[in-house]
């Protein structure tokens, strides 16, 4: 079976998706992950085959001037006309599945130029959640902004999902769809070479410390401040990971912060005692699959109803109103609670079903011929 996979290229949506697309890899199945630009490359580097749907697109450069725009227009959380590079990607994604005549697309929330290869060769299409906060009026105000792509290439509108893929823990679940699937959220955050550092004992608490990729690039560090400061009032050791945006607003920092460029979330916070993180759904998860208290910024995009959603289970807490300060750090590494509940969600994770098995069910209802998809229209901006 030919599996389709759609990851906009940005981190955040490509990077979720991959572990299911390792995992058709693995049952057997020819895998294609089209993505644009750079993020290719790094469909490459998970190893599996990508397709580069706009090679000239430079996909964080136009998103933080977008950004720019939103903020100077004062748009606040209104969703606006942004296909998240949809609409760019669409014409080669349309000319590349005509050609090799995938058996069934697989998308993230905000990855809408799926469901328009689904509904142009009538292929059974399903959504694969990235986080807590994308419902169904996300997707449909997104779609909303490929109209004319849907135009151009003769389609009436996007097919219904055979499924939406839910890789939220059980007793954190927030969707309520009727072909719901649990998925166990395995995360991906690239590859790397292992250092002797994260083994190393120093004697203190290790608390990582990121903010994304987005987060640096459009609103600076300034919530991490403290940890940037003031991290010495601490008898901890501060693992800070900040891309070359973040980077570039360091002068110095306290002697128990260690400062990486880059690092897989997943194998760190295995041996961290805290995270502290803007709320990005990747970090969330990939927190909570490792049993760890977690400290959520949750400002902008999705990352509110991450933040909350960690809250409300006693995963973790979000910091008050004049942001972070060494109380908090304290109570994350004292308060039980918080650490009976992280290993609480972690062993509900565990006990998901993985992502190979959703992917034999999947093949399995397509290769039955029970899955043809049906046909919605594009929602008028008039809905919105």
């Amino acid at each position: 079976m030919r599996v389709l996979f759609v990851g906009p290229p940005l981190y955040g949506l490509l990077y979720p998706v991959l572990s299911l697309a390792q995992a058709f890899r693995a049952e057997g199945h020819d895998v294609v992950v089209a993505s644009a630009g750079d993020f290719t490359k790094r469909v490459a580097e998970a190893g599996l085959v990508g397709f580069d749907a706009a090679p000239d697109l430079d996909s964080e450069h136009e998103y933080r001037q977008g950004e720019s725009r939103r903020k100077s227009l004062n748009l606040g959380t209104k969703m606006g006309r942004f296909s998240f590079f949809g609409d760019e990607m669409a014409d080669a994604l349309v000319d590349f599945a005509g050609r090799w005549k995938p058996d069934l697309v697989v998308y993230p929330p905000l990855g809408v130029a799926g469901p328009l290869v689904a509904a142009k060769y009538d292929i059974p299409v399903v959504m694969h959640t990235v986080g807590f906060g994308h419902q169904r009026w996300h997707i449909e105000g997104v779609t909303r902004s490929m109209d004319e792509a849907y135009a151009r290439h003769g389609v009436a509108g996007p097919p219904k999902d055979l499924a939406w893929l839910d890789i939220a823990p059980p007793s954190m679940r927030v969707l309520d769809e009727p072909d719901l699937w649990p998925m166990r959220y395995v995360p991906f955050n690239g590859g790397t070479v292992l250092e002797d550092w994260w083994s190393a004992e120093t004697g203190r608490p290790r608390i990582v410390v990121s903010l994304g990729t987005l987060k640096p690039m459009v609103d600076g560090i300034d919530l991490i401040k403290w940890v940037v400061e003031s991290a010495h009032e601490s008898d901890a050791e501060f693992v800070l990971s900040l891309g070359r945006h973040g980077q570039q607003e360091i002068d110095s920092l306290p002697e128990n912060v260690r400062l990486v460029s880059w690092i897989p979330m997943g194998p760190l916070l295995g041996r961290a005692a805290g995270f502290i993180h803007h709320g990005g759904a990747g970090n969330t998860l990939t927190a909570l699959s490792a049993g760890v208290p977690q400290i959520v910024f949750g400002q902008g995009a999705d990352r509110p109803v991450n933040a909350k959603t960690v809250q409300d289970r006693g995963c973790g807490f979000v910091p008050a109103e004049h942001g972070l300060v060494k109380a908090d750090i304290d109570r994350l590494l004292t308060d039980t609670s918080l650490r009976t509940a992280a290993a609480e969600v972690r062993d509900e994770m565990r006990a998901q079903d993985p992502p190979t098995v959703v992917a034999r069910r999947l093949a399995e209802l397509v290769v039955s011929g029970d899955a043809r998809p049906g046909r919605t229209a594009v929602p008028a901006l008039e809905d919105f």
